[in-house]
């Protein structure tokens, strides 16, 4: 009985290592067959590495050759700005242009410190003859009109299909206050905010009709204005998520504001959040504004063709990188206060800064 009993016992380990090793080799061979850049390295694997951006199909820009006379309003633009922070990277900077559409009444360029960008400008044709400085940035990430986010964007909510077989196109167009990407895929169109990416929910019909809304000229720098030029950049450092804290919806609107009262409102609270009731997608708001950037007279001397001695820019979204001009915000829809402790500045001086030079 000892015997045969030692006899059992042999024959059951040996069935369990046989069972392990057929384990193992399952294992291993799972392993082999796992992609080597989804490997485990001791991290979780993210939505963006699942997806293999490589299989998505070449998305680039049209590029064209754009006047001398845009070149020469950028050029001219660049130099200043880089004069104070967060623009002095831009000194000795490349550029490159592309058409926005609707037609070819804006430009969007890129500031290049060699391939990589650290900056943009939006230049738009007015009807009454020059350009006009619609909006700019600086920074490395973060900024409208992003191939590389708009790549992971698109990936990440598998908004192109892996078997794609047909035509795929993208045009960067601009309507005021809103860069946008369209995006035909097949018989397909998308419309994506370039700057928040986030997809509209817009038919062909109601793009085309907010495509051809007028920039207003009022309020932005202009070509035909060369005098001005910006003071240092005031950012308040204040709360940049309009969604953090929804009191502001509680609060008024506050009526059309100069230069100075936007300024001393916009220190009081570290932020102001700008929003366009029953329009917000066409402009999209709501976003936060956390600073802004006087351009004013470089030399004393007479009040410039429209009247005014100074024009303001509201450093505006994610980390107030966006400076749109204030009087378009205010055209378009409404400022809030938000209740918060007072902010430090981080860039410029104190709000005192945006007043006209005497």
């Amino acid at each position: 009985m000892k015997i045969k009993a030692r006899q059992t016992d042999r024959f059951g380990r040996g069935v369990r290592l046989l069972l392990c090793l057929c384990l193992g080799l399952t294992l291993y061979s799972a392993g082999s067959a796992f992609p080597a850049e989804l490997s485990a390295t001791g991290t979780r694997v993210t939505v963006t590495q699942a997806v293999s951006q490589p299989s998505l199909p070449l998305l680039e820009m049209k590029w064209m050759a754009s006047p001398e006379s845009v070149q020469d309003f950028a050029r001219l633009t660049i130099s200043k700005l880089s004069a104070d922070p967060p623009f002095t990277s831009w000194k000795n900077a490349g550029t490159e242009y592309y058409p926005l559409g609707p037609g070819t009444h804006s430009w969007l360029v890129n500031v290049m410190d060699g391939e990589q960008r650290i900056g943009y400008l939006i230049i738009t044709a007015k009807d009454q003859g020059g350009y006009m400085l619609s909006e700019y940035g600086a920074g490395s990430y973060g900024l409208p009109y992003s191939l590389q986010d708009l790549r992971q964007f698109l990936a990440q909510q598998e908004l192109i299909p892996s078997n794609l077989s047909g035509q795929l196109e993208l045009t960067a167009l601009y309507a005021p206050l809103l860069p946008l990407w369209k995006l035909t895929i097949d018989n397909k169109t998308l419309y994506i905010n370039a700057s928040v990416l986030q997809v509209l929910p817009w038919s062909i019909s109601k793009a085309e009709d907010m495509l051809h809304v007028k920039s207003a000229a009022a309020g932005a720098i202009s070509s035909l204005e060369p005098g001005l030029a910006p003071l240092p950049a005031y950012q308040t450092g204040g709360q940049d998520d309009p969604y953090a804290d929804l009191l502001w919806l509680t609060a008024p609107p506050l009526t059309p504001l100069s230069g100075d009262q936007f300024a001393l409102a916009l220190a009081s609270g570290g932020s102001l959040a700008f929003q366009s009731p029953g329009r917000n997608e066409a402009f999209g708001a709501p976003f936060m504004i956390t600073g802004c950037q006087s351009w004013d007279l470089s030399a004393p001397g007479p009040a410039t063709a429209s009247g005014r001695s100074a024009i303001l820019y509201a450093a505006s979204g994610p980390e107030g990188k966006r400076y749109l001009p204030l009087a378009a915000l205010q055209d378009s829809g409404t400022l809030h206060t938000l209740a918060s402790e007072r902010s430090s500045t981080t860039l410029g001086s104190a709000p005192g800064a945006v007043s006209p030079r005497k």
